[in-house]
């Protein structure tokens, strides 16, 4: 009985070992079946379908008259495939003429360009010789007509990717979407079929900017001869349309030619950019101080040569005794200004200066655009809120001070200005028409009788303000021999009006203000856009 017992549960163990056994087969094999069947599918196809992506036109960047300003190319380049033979190789560079630095020593190992840009006629050539051994791929490359006179605005596209400017700002809008199509190898992993298109491309949507191109280059060309014969190092340039609150021209020197594979990209320093002023912030604080009643803008107030605030002198260049608040604005007076700062006080002042756009986001969708910074404390000293009324311890962008002029000609409303055709214009009043109307007369003054007499265009009454400035040093304070010069200015003061903004930055030192070199490059770009537009003085 022992014995029987012992050959039994031996048999038990082995029956139960095989069917344990059969049982994770069959397990596996089913597991197989369900659970990896769409994996070893997909490995199977890589063995005989080889995917290509379509890669879409990437739409086109025209300016506000729909001439471009970016625009894709397709090119067909010529390829040869692995195992083309020499001899089938020199056939064809007998035909068509060939890239002369290709070594071949008995046939190609490898896909290799043979031809880069075929014409239409060698295309027609290739489709006659039926050679497998050759293949022909699209390529688009973008072109941008107008180079260097706008490339820090509209950037450029390259290594298959948006990398400056608007560009990459609607890169999303302008690419597309990728296609995909498939080919059938054999087992020798050579291609048996022609393309199968199995996703279609998207192509890229078109944008239309407000940007005027013949503004564009009126803007550019004096901005460039200014900063030559100034011996400056850079400068800026901008033309805003006050009625419509568009973007006309956006300039920056020095700029790059983004068609050429070897360019040193420069920055658009009117858009991130964003430094001290000076003076040109003077008629936005008389424009709060007459909104809050401080005064009357044409009754004289005091003004002395030298004026102690705290610690501090601040002086101007000669004696006025007295001026009207227009006239501080026309002489560019110091002191005057600091006595107006201190009347109006902080809070209103730096009131003002947020609503006028400073501190804040600009309107138009650029990377790395400037917001500026400014001097913000819960209490601040009089020498310190003297400095802020005339231009100093806050830092604007160009595109910021030419908005915030902008309201002076839109009777106190302050306009989100757009670079796009399709986006809307915000609106929001800054300041009276009243102030806005005193404000311009002492514009005016700065053109007829003060400092930004060289702004004066012939057949037009313009208005605008001279700032020059010392730059700040790599240390503390400010270098005694390294300025910036600016002039922004509204012309023709009527209904329908530009605002333009010029700035040169660290020029020579035989002339280096804002009245001597700045206003002289507002006066071309505006008499040139003007007489372009048709603008007159009536409308």
């Amino acid at each position: 009985m022992k014995k029987i017992s012992i050959i039994n549960w031996r048999f038990i163990l082995v029956c139960s070992f095989f069917s344990l056994s059969i049982f994770a087969i069959a397990y596996k094999i089913i597991s197989l079946q369900i659970d990896d069947s769409i994996f070893l599918k997909n490995e199977g196809k890589k063995k005989y379908i080889k995917y290509r992506n379509i890669n879409p036109v990437r739409g086109t960047i025209y300016d506000r008259n729909n001439f471009p300003l970016a625009v894709s190319i397709i090119n067909y380049d010529l390829y040869a495939l692995k195992g083309l033979e020499l001899a089938k190789f020199i056939s064809i560079k007998d035909i068509i003429s060939l890239d002369e630095d290709l070594n071949i020593n008995e046939s190609f190992s490898k896909k290799t360009l043979i031809k880069k840009g075929l014409s239409r006629n060698e295309q027609l050539i290739i489709e006659t010789l039926k050679n497998n051994k050759l293949e022909v791929e699209v390529r688009h490359s973008r072109h941008y007509p107008l180079g260097d006179q706008i490339a820090p605005l509209v950037g450029f596209y390259g290594k298959d990717r948006a990398q400056e400017g608007l560009e990459k700002s609607y890169d999303s809008v302008l690419s597309g979407k990728n296609g995909k199509e498939k080919f059938y190898k054999n087992a020798k992993q050579k291609i048996i079929s022609k393309p199968i298109e199995v996703d279609k491309a998207i192509q890229g949507r078109d944008i239309v900017l407000t940007i005027d191109s013949t503004i564009q280059f009126y803007a550019y060309k004096f901005l460039a001869e200014a900063i030559k014969e100034n011996k400056a190092k850079a400068g800026t340039a901008l033309v805003f349309d006050n009625m419509s609150g568009e973007v006309l021209a956006v300039a920056s020197y020095p700029s790059y030619n983004p068609n050429d594979p070897s360019r040193v990209i420069q920055k658009n320093r009117a858009l991130i950019d964003a430094y001290e002023l000076g003076s040109v912030l003077k008629p936005i604080l008389l424009s709060s101080a007459i909104d809050n009643n401080i005064f009357d803008p044409d009754i004289p107030i005091e003004i002395p040569r030298r004026l102690k605030i705290n610690d501090k002198i601040i002086s101007d260049y000669k004696s006025y005794e007295e001026l009207t608040p227009k006239q501080v604005i026309a002489y560019s007076s110091q002191v005057g200004a600091s006595k107006i700062a201190i009347m109006l006080g902080y809070e209103k002042l730096k009131d003002a200066y947020y609503n006028f756009g400073f501190g804040k986001p600009i309107s138009i969708n650029f990377p790395s655009s400037a917001f500026g910074l400014m001097n913000i404390k819960d209490k601040i000293s009089d020498k310190e809120l003297a400095s802020l009324g005339y231009g100093y311890g806050l830092t604007i962008s160009p595109f910021q001070i030419t908005s915030a002029y902008s309201v002076f000609a839109n009777k106190g409303i302050y306009k989100d200005f757009k670079i796009l055709k399709t986006d809307e214009v915000g609106l929001k009043r800054v300041i009276s028409e009243d102030s806005a109307k005193h404000t311009l007369e002492a514009l005016k003054e700065v053109v007829h009788i003060g400092t930004g007499k060289n702004a004066d265009i012939n057949g037009y009454t313009e208005g605008g303000k001279t700032g020059t400035v010392h730059k700040t040093s790599y240390g503390n304070g400010y270098a005694e021999d390294s300025y910036r010069a600016s002039f922004v200015g509204i012309a023709p003061l009527s209904d329908k009006s530009l605002t333009i903004f010029v700035s040169i930055d660290e020029p020579g030192l035989n002339a280096y203000s804002g009245g001597m070199i700045a206003a002289p490059l507002f006066k071309k770009i505006a008499d040139s856009s003007l007489n372009y537009l048709g603008y007159s003085e009536d409308e």
